[in-house]
C-alpha cells in the first residue's frame, strides 16, 4: 500500500508558523473582535409612477381596460396574474 500524500496529511493540522529566521511563532486563533458600526438607516421605496397607479386601480377593480397619456391599455385574463394589460 503506498503512504498517502504528506501534503494531505498535514493541511488538516495546524502548525506553528516559523519566521524567515526558522524561529518558532505563536501562532493567534482568531483576531479580537472589531466593534460594530451603527445601523444604517433603511431608505423609503421610490414611489410609484402614473402608469403604474392606474394600472394597479384597474386591476383591483378588474377593468377591462383603462387610459394613460390618450393611450388605451386592454387587459387580457390571467391565471395568476388577474389582468394583464397591453396597449391597444
Amino acid at each position: 500500500m503506498a503512504p498517502r500524500s504528506r501534503a494531505r496529511a498535514t493541511s488538516r493540522t495546524r502548525r506553528p508558523q516559523r519566521s524567515r529566521a526558522g524561529k518558532k511563532t505563536r501562532v493567534t486563533d482568531r483576531p479580537a473582535p472589531r466593534r460594530s458600526r451603527p445601523a444604517k438607516r433603511t431608505r423609503r421605496k421610490r414611489p410609484l409612477n402614473g402608469f403604474f397607479k392606474l394600472m394597479l386601480k384597474a386591476k383591483r377593480n378588474g377593468d377591462e381596460s383603462f387610459v394613460y397619456n390618450g393611450q388605451t391599455y386592454k387587459g387580457k385574463k390571467h391565471p395568476k396574474l388577474k389582468m394583464i394589460y397591453k396597449r391597444v
